[in-house]
């Protein structure tokens, strides 16, 4: 008596199964699935009578920038109107912010405490790019 068996060998069963457990993978994943965010990076800013240092900070699209500002001399302020920002900045202590940038161009920031001839000096800008 001779049985025969419809059943494929088991090793051959298993790569079946694997195989179609890798592709089965691979259309679950979304799309944009598995792409690293934007790298963070740090940027440290001083702010002084003599103005911003450094005065342009550039940044991408969708980028998060961490800006850690301190002050060379006196109280002053740190105000980029474009991404509603308005942070004091104290001597002896670092002011720590973070912009992400939604659009793209170049935005000025200032020191909102001086006036006059000050005010012109203590000026910079983010400039973005895509």
């Amino acid at each position: 008596m001779t049985i025969v068996s419809s059943r494929p060998p088991r090793g051959r069963l298993l790569s079946l199964c694997l195989t179609s457990l890798f592709f089965a993978g691979f259309r679950s994943v979304p799309a944009g699935a598995g792409l690293a965010p934007p790298p963070e990076r740090t940027v440290e800013v001083v702010v002084s009578r003599a103005g911003f240092a450094p005065s342009t900070i550039q940044a991408r699209k969708g980028e998060t920038v961490h800006l850690r500002v301190t002050s060379g001399d006196q109280e002053h302020c740190f105000a980029l109107e474009a991404f509603r920002i308005e942070k004091r900045v104290v001597p002896g202590r670092t002011t720590a912010l973070d912009i992400t940038p939604d659009r793209t161009g170049t935005f000025p920031f200032y020191c909102c405490l001086e006036s006059g001839k000050a005010a012109e000096t203590e000026r910079g800008q983010v400039v973005v790019a895509e």
